[in-house]
């Protein structure tokens, strides 16, 4: 007995143990006409380790492959078949076999099924904020501006001296995509809000057509913005790129729409980044400006927390701001209002009381402090 035909018997073997009977009697049971195969997993799984979700670029070579282990099994819907050959024990559900509970011939269309996977959330803002919501961040706001009127002048927006590219950068919480927000209410314009980690695929080429795709539904609105936040999470520079091999094709596609290889007349693209410093070097070479948002000063801070504190539904009463914002430095204005005015109301809800004192901010604000401290000790 050769090698191949005993590697053979063992595998129809090992396979009569957890398969459909192969019907000793052919006679007995229909040929099938075609079989439809869903991709399941492995029956078990050792610790985190996740199954291969599998698929085909080339169904001919599959259904070649599927014939030459499952030919003469007797197959109905439901069943489960398994591979025992580059992926063994790997399951199969057969979701369709025509006729029901035929038999596998050489003869015997096999086909895969594959799902299709969700495209990432776009969203479409028009939410009402405008400039004078964010504070401070004047440079931002004056690029915005300069945006605004070509946005609102289809001619400029034609012309090659419209903006295209910026990138607003600086420590989370400072108003980036606030300010993007303004822009597009103010301007009346359709904003494609998308984080840059939902552009990655599961299959290498997903992330490429997932940027070609969000283009060519921008190109449809023009005139548009792109908003890609995170950016740092994609357009690493070339050393890290190896830590996922679908970066690269994700970056060189999202280089050719910001090149405007297929003219993206009307479309203004704006990315975000907390950490400009590991961009590749080719993005950031893209970007027309480079605007920083800054941490807010000492009369920001007042500003920003006197704001949220007028639209609480507890009256802030007899409050030294001053006395607060000095021992707030550093914070941003996201900090202001989540771990100060938000606690502080939380504070009055909890304890059921009507209004929030200079006391009640006071014993947030040192809890908030002790916490990030507390995180800091441990990044």
């Amino acid at each position: 007995m050769s090698l191949n035909h005993r590697r053979r018997s063992i595998q129809l073997e090992t396979q009569s143990k957890i398969l459909p009977k192969r019907d000793p009697s052919p006679k007995k049971a229909p040929k099938a006409n075609s079989l439809v195969l869903l991709p399941v997993g492995y029956p078990l799984r050792a610790g985190e380790e996740v199954a291969p979700f599998l698929t085909t670029d080339d169904p001919t070579l599959f259904q070649h492959y599927a014939r030459s282990q499952w030919i003469g099994l007797i197959v109905k819907k439901g069943d489960f078949l398994f591979d025992s050959l580059l992926f063994p024990d790997y399951a199969f559900r057969a979701i369709s076999i025509k006729p029901e509970g035929s038999q596998i011939s050489k003869n015997t269309e096999i086909s895969l099924f594959t799902e299709q996977q969700p495209e990432p959330p776009i969203t479409q803002s028009l939410e009402e904020i405008n400039f004078s919501d964010v504070v401070g961040q004047q440079n931002a706001k004056e690029k915005c501006q300069i945006i605004a009127r070509f946005l609102n002048n289809p001619e400029l927006l034609q012309s090659s001296w419209a903006p295209r590219n910026i990138l607003f950068w600086g420590p989370p919480g400072n108003g980036k995509t606030m300010t993007a927000r303004a822009l597009s209410f103010e301007t009346e314009n359709t904003m494609f809000l998308v984080k840059a980690s939902d552009l990655f695929g599961i299959y290498v080429g997903d992330g490429a057509r997932k940027i070609r795709n969000l283009y060519a539904e921008a190109r449809k609105e023009a005139p548009a913005i792109v908003f890609i936040d995170e950016l740092d999470s994609i357009a690493l520079k070339r050393k890290f790129q190896s830590i996922r091999g679908d970066v690269i094709e994700l970056v060189s596609a999202l280089l050719g729409e910001m090149d405007g290889i297929e003219k993206n007349h009307g479309v203004v693209t704006i990315g975000s980044t907390n950490q400009p410093n590991i961009l590749d070097s080719a993005i950031l070479s893209r970007f027309e400006e480079l605007i920083e948002f800054k941490l807010p000063n000492e009369k920001e801070r007042k500003i920003i927390l006197q704001k949220y504190a007028n639209s609480s539904p507890i009256k802030f009463k007899d409050i030294q701001w001053d006395s607060i914002v000095e021992k707030t430095q550093n914070w941003s204005g996201r900090d202001l209002k989540e771990k100060i005015i938000k606690n502080a109301i939380h504070y009055a809800v909890l304890r059921e009381k009507s209004q929030i004192l200079q006391s009640d901010l006071i014993h947030v604000m040192q809890k908030a402090v002790i916490l990030t401290e507390k995180l800091h000790h441990y990044s």
